[in-house]
């Protein structure tokens, strides 16, 4: 029975929208109207209750007419079915027709007269791969030809999915690549401290690589440069080779940004960006909240200002830092924590939400509301330089303290001016440093976590604007943006959150940003890196805090303890690796700790046994009040069938069955539902065979019903269709009607074994047509009915 259920306005046939005429079956350049048009495949039932008895010579006629008069003629579609109507007066309605017809498909012969593909070809595309264009390689070959027709005469169609909703600006990159390029350089120091290198390699990692990354990538508004996770990786690889002095650690940091460029445009030219989703997002959860309490923990000594020796690992730092508390210099703390309480309060104030929420707020009802007033666009830029501002705070701090005659404020000291010097990473030290593997296995770490925060960076950005992006050329890019970094004497690069937030929100649209900010890291080497000598490190270290705590993430570890107690288990051992050795060994740790969970999973998936409400057939742990049937048990496994589980399900349907006679119900059947199958390995098939007879010995039949199309043809190819029909069981595609035939003993079960069988020559023409999408000819194969592939 179709139903039509709200009438389309047109014909009154169908559902609102699935209507239209066949001449405009398919329009040339926007293509199918609704999705429904796409996903039928324009065989049906010809149904007319006014016209049931003559549906033959309608057809006919239908056939005969020229395409002028196939235009007066409407296509409705309803689930599966093609509902051709001529000249419907506006009363007449769907019904049941005993004679069911099938028509040929009408859409496809219109498509061939107007010269159009068919409608099955259209749809392939979904299944094909996006050719290969040599422009992907170097992406302003297409970005600035976008950039120019937006200012002269409009971006073409093509342009849309690389432009989405972010037209391209110049005043934005403008304003924005200035401003992040002004925040740029005191966070390029302070990082150069994290990684206990001399302060200038900061700024030699913050120009030429973002050059490179401007040239070579796809995400519009990421930032890239130093980052606090990369610089405290990058520190503490260096660490674990032991090399503390400047010269050696500048050549070892060098060696990892090339290690780490050659992984990551190895990874890019194999495409295969895809293969960071096997780290899950509780371990990078974990991951990153111990990093931040460890690069948190190894700035206090500089708030506190007390002198402590740099340690591998943090519960030394921690160690220390109690041992040190007696020797506090009170004129470097008071400065270090008023400038870090200021960067707080400015970080968490930006971020407290709407006007309504920050009225309801105790501290920040005092602050400005109004994002549209003066003041409140006023406190948001400080907020948003709030880094620049320290370091100037902090200059002129230490300033006043001298003119005061106040002594012990440690200040950056003497820095070498002599500008860029392009140089081979690591000369000098290749024998001290590569016969260390740590180095090669710390690259391959640095060059994931870097891939990982740049594309969930650039990503968040690209969908809230809804451009497209390359992954695998993203790594090209990275991967190229860190060899450039390695010849200029500066170590490892990723795309930044906290200057691509600020980016974005000065309107940045393309990477000439980036450009922009790398230009004016370029004026600071040559014109403020003899000033630097004055900064106090007390007024750099909460720049690095302030970064930091953004990566701390103590609502993941509640929501986990809540709901999931298999990811918080992974979660705590990531996170005690990590503060115990090095947060590298907790990636690694908790990596392996997530896929012994996973293998866990699958190999004790759930089972239910299965009862039917209201058409519905439910875990009857959560619908008690589920019918069970008559004379048999429904089981279901929510996972693939392999030999990690298939032994599980054998046993569970036993003890299902065993359970049910115990309560004193004769059980001739007992029912796999396959609903959730969508894979079986050859154990699995042999598990099959072997419960099928096993329940004969017990006089029971084995059904295995619910199949999806691939299973259920390969049950049939591989002969457990034949084996299971040897000791009276079956294969069913349909649950309902499975439980059907197993309530009358007389009923036939032909029409269901025809239906798995039709499905091989599908499978088998799915399989040769281009791109694994049906044809014609195997849709004509397909039976009525057929469970969804």
């Amino acid at each position: 029975m179709m139903s039509c259920f709200p009438p389309c306005f047109d014909c009154h046939h169908g559902t609102f929208g699935s209507c239209r005429p066949t001449s405009l079956a398919r329009d040339a350049n926007k293509g199918p109207t609704t999705a429904a048009q796409v996903t039928v495949a324009f065989e049906g039932t010809i149904t007319c209750e006014d016209k049931a008895a003559g549906i033959q010579e309608e057809l006919a006629a239908l056939a005969a007419t020229n395409a002028s008069e196939k235009a007066q003629k409407h296509v409705c579609v309803e689930e599966q079915a093609v509902v051709v109507t001529s000249d419907c007066p506006a009363n007449l309605k769907l019904a049941d027709v005993s004679e069911e017809v099938q028509a040929p498909s009408l859409a496809n012969e219109l498509d061939e007269e107007a010269g159009l593909p068919p409608l099955g070809v259209k749809w392939q595309v979904l299944y094909e791969q996006k050719p290969f264009s040599p422009k992907s390689l170097f992406p302003p070959l297409i970005w600035i030809p976008q950039y120019w027709r937006t200012y002269h005469g409009g971006i073409r169609e093509e342009d849309r999915p690389y432009v989405g909703e972010l037209p391209f600006s110049l005043k934005g990159d403008t304003i924005a690549g200035l401003t992040v390029g002004v925040m740029l350089v005191p966070q390029c120091l302070a990082f150069a401290l994290l990684a206990g290198l001399p302060i200038q390699t900061g700024l030699y990692s913050s120009f030429l690589p973002l050059l490179v990354y401007a040239l070579f990538g796809t995400m519009r508004q990421v930032q890239t440069g130093p980052t606090a996770l990369m610089c405290l990786l990058t520190g503490q690889a260096l660490d674990s080779l032991g090399v503390m002095t400047p010269g050696p650690r500048v050549a070892g940091a060098t060696l990892m940004a090339l290690l780490v460029a050659a992984i990551s445009l190895v990874l890019g030219m194999m495409r295969v960006g895809g293969v960071v989703s096997f780290i899950s997002h509780s371990v990078l959860t974990a991951f990153c909240t111990a990093a931040g309490i460890t690069i948190g923990t190894s700035q206090i000594k500089h708030v506190l200002g007390v002198k402590l020796p740099r340690s591998a690992h943090w519960w030394e730092t921690v160690r220390d830092l109690f041992s040190a508390l007696g020797s506090i210099h009170v004129p470097t703390f008071v400065m270090g924590s008023t400038i870090l309480i200021g960067l707080l309060t400015l970080k968490y104030w930006k971020s407290a939400g709407c006007a309504a929420k920050r009225s309801q707020h105790r501290i920040w009802r005092f602050f400005p509301k109004d994002k549209a007033s003066l003041p409140f666009r006023a406190l948001k830029l400080v907020a948003d330089l709030s880094s620049l501002i320290a370091v100037l705070t902090g200059a002129l701090w230490a300033a006043a303290y001298r003119s005061a005659g106040i002594d012990g404020v440690v200040l950056v000291g003497d820095v070498e001016a002599d500008g860029l010097i392009v140089a081979l990473p690591g000369q000098g030290y290749y024998s001290e440093l590569l016969g260390d593997s740590t180095l090669f296995v710390s690259a391959g770490t640095i060059a994931v976590v870097g891939f990982l925060e740049s594309v969930a960076v650039g990503g968040k950005f690209a969908a809230m604007s809804k451009y497209i992006f390359d992954p695998n050329q993203e790594l090209i890019a990275l991967g190229l943006a860190n060899l450039a970094s390695s010849f200029v004497s500066g170590f490892p690069v990723t795309g930044g959150f906290s200057r691509s937030a600020v980016n974005v929100t000065f309107g940045a649209t393309s990477l000439l940003s980036v450009v922009i900010s790398s230009l004016l890291v370029l004026l600071a080497v040559y014109i403020l890196l003899p000033a630097i000598a004055l900064l106090p490190l007390a007024s750099m270290a909460p720049i690095i805090m302030q970064g930091a705590i953004v990566f701390i993430d103590v609502h993941e570890f509640q929501v986990a303890f809540r709901s999931y107690p298999g990811e918080l288990l992974v979660m705590i051992a990531t996170l005690i690796v990590s503060l115990a050795l090095t947060v590298k060994e907790g990636l690694l740790a908790g990596f392996v700790c997530s896929v012994l969970k996973t293998l866990y999973e699958i190999a004790n998936p759930n089972l239910a046994l299965v009862g039917e409400i209201q058409g519905n057939f439910r875990d009857m742990r959560y619908f008690p009040q589920a019918q069970q049937a008559p004379n048999a048990v429904v089981v279901r496994m929510d996972a693939q069938v392999h030999f990690a589980n298939s032994g599980k399900l054998k046993d569970f349907v036993f003890k299902a069955v065993q359970v049910r006679e115990s309560m004193g119900t004769k059980i001739d059947y007992a029912v796999i539902d396959g609903k959730s199958v969508n894979s079986i390995d050859l154990t699995g098939c042999q598990m099959l065979e072997g419960l099928a007879e096993a329940l004969a010995g017990r006089k029971q039949k084995l059904v295995v019903a619910n199949l999806k199309a691939p299973i259920a043809a390969l049950l049939h190819t591989t002969g457990v269709q034949k084996h299971i029909q040897k000791y009276g069981g079956q294969l069913c595609l349909d649950l309902h009607e499975a439980m059907e035939l197993i309530t009358d003993p007389a009923a036939d079960w032909g029409p269901a074994a025809d239906k798995v069988s039709g499905l091989v020559e599908t499978r088998g023409l799915v399989a040769k047509s281009p791109g694994g999408s049906m044809s014609p000819k195997a849709r004509q194969a397909e039976p009525v009915g057929a469970a969804t592939p």
